[in-house]
């Protein structure tokens, strides 16, 4: 007789695997779900019942053994369909988002001859789409928000993944976009939609992107809308940063003007 193998006692792995709940799965999902569990079960033996504490150990060794991220998540929701099914929310794990590697870093050099390579070429939206990101840090996911409105406003607060962002167009920008909205006859809703009117495709928006990087001269793995609000807020932070400088170098210069007239050795 094979041998009942449980998680948690009185809710035996099989059964879950087989019952209703799994009556959607394919195949291979049944498969992966059911070598998950087996070895959490086969994990937790040596640790002791499931637990914050235990599920957390398992995994860090996961990760120790050199799992990543995604492949962490992906047991972490075959445990928690489980425990959902066994009724103990309290055990649900959170996922975590795998470390993204970091962008590639585009000078201003590269991005003027961005712009340079759309003008010369005619592209007139990539033109802007390409400033729009490097001058004001738009998030790709508040693309369709840059309204016709919202250019003629100058600024706006978007929504950005439950928090706001504060859009603001410089009047040179500015005035680009709405020579732009003329030109294409708009009135209302988003600024940059196909010919058919529909949102822009962001693939299609990163493949155009490095198309224009080749035609520049400028790497292609720099040619998204990432490395363009990285350019945007490294050239604001170094801005600051000069400001703040000089702010201190003109504060020291008005000290020193006032030891020498009120200084307690001043006329000595």
């Amino acid at each position: 007789m094979e041998e009942k193998r449980e998680i948690l006692p009185g809710y035996p792995i099989e059964e879950y695997i087989q019952g209703p709940d799994s009556a959607d799965w394919n195949n291979d999902t049944r498969a992966s779900y059911r070598r998950i569990l087996y070895e959490l079960q086969a994990y937790l033996e040596n640790q002791g019942p499931p637990t914050e504490k235990t599920l957390r150990q398992w995994q860090q060794d996961l990760q120790q053994k050199g799992y990543r991220q995604h492949s962490v998540n992906i047991r972490i929701s075959a445990a928690n369909n489980y425990f959902r099914w066994c009724g103990r929310y309290d055990l649900l794990m959170h996922h975590h988002r795998a470390a993204s590697a970091p962008a590639p870093e585009l000078t201003r050099a590269e991005y003027l001859r961005m712009l340079r390579a759309a003008r010369s070429r005619g592209l007139h939206q990539l033109y802007l789409l390409v400033k729009v990101f490097a001058v004001t840090g738009l998030p790709l996911q508040c693309l369709d928000q840059v309204t016709v409105q919202v250019v003629r406003d100058g600024n706006a607060s978007l929504d950005c993944h439950n928090s706001r962002f504060a859009f603001r167009l410089p009047e040179t920008l500015r005035r680009e976009l709405l020579d732009y909205i003329e030109e294409k006859g708009l009135a209302v809703g988003p600024i940059f939609v196909t010919r058919s009117g529909r949102p822009i495709n962001r693939s299609n928006l990163c493949r155009k992107m490095q198309e224009l990087c080749r035609e520049a001269g400028v790497p292609e793995e720099k040619g998204n809308p990432r490395c363009l609000r990285n350019l945007c807020r490294t050239t604001q932070d170094n801005l600051y940063a000069n400001l703040e400088q000089q702010l201190q170098q003109v504060y020291d210069m008005m000290l020193q003007a006032e030891q020498e007239t009120a200084g307690w050795r001043a006329g000595a």
